[in-house]
This record gives C-alpha cells, sequence and structure tokens, in this order.
C-alpha cells in the first residue's frame, strides 16, 4: 500500500511541477498572470474563481490539492479523502525539497 501511495505522490508531484513551474507551460501561467494582474491593476477585486485560476497554475500547493483529489479516483488504495491527503502532503514535501535543491544549485553559481 504504501508502494501506491507513493506513486500516487509521484504522479501528483509530476503534474503539479508541469503545471506550475515547467518551461512548456509558461506561456499560460504568463497569460493566466496577466489577466490577474490586469484585475488587479484596474483597482478591481478578483472573484474566487479568478484567484482560483490564478492559484491552480502558479501555486503548487494549491494546485497540488486539486490534482490529488482527482487523480486519488483511480489511484488511491486507501480511498478518496485519505488517498487525497496523503498524495497532497507527500506532494508537499517533494515540492519543498525540489525548492531547496533548487536553491542550494543557484548558491554555486
Amino acid at each position: 500500500m504504501f508502494e501506491e501511495i507513493l506513486l500516487h505522490s509521484l504522479v501528483v508531484f509530476s503534474i503539479t511541477l508541469t503545471i506550475t513551474k515547467s518551461k512548456i507551460m509558461a506561456c499560460k501561467r504568463n497569460f493566466v498572470e496577466d489577466r490577474y494582474d490586469h484585475v488587479l491593476q484596474s483597482n478591481k477585486i478578483p472573484c474566487f474563481l479568478h484567484e482560483w485560476w490564478h492559484a491552480m497554475w502558479t501555486c503548487p500547493m494549491c494546485s497540488g490539492f486539486w490534482v490529488a483529489l482527482v487523480t486519488a479516483f483511480w489511484l488511491s488504495p486507501c480511498g478518496i479523502i485519505w488517498g487525497t491527503l496523503a498524495a497532497y502532503g507527500l506532494n508537499w514535501l517533494l515540492h519543498c525539497c525540489e525548492d531547496f535543491l533548487y536553491a542550494m544549485g543557484q548558491d554555486d553559481s
């Protein structure tokens, strides 16, 4: 069962990393950020859907939860709720490790 939870977490990590940080999705993230910034610069308050959509494309923690919830239907060995929480938690730990390793690599330059 641990292997299935780890596999689920790695799937969630790879999807959220692709959405929130990869070069291949950078143009989509920039589009979402430009629209979000335009609303803020217009002195308007973004609606809930606008806030959610922006977070889905830019925040690994926010995106990770929703990806874990959707993938739990197919990949979770321990049910939707527990599978989502387990994959979400491990996904966040993996993103923290990835950020730390990236920062360590930047210090060497």
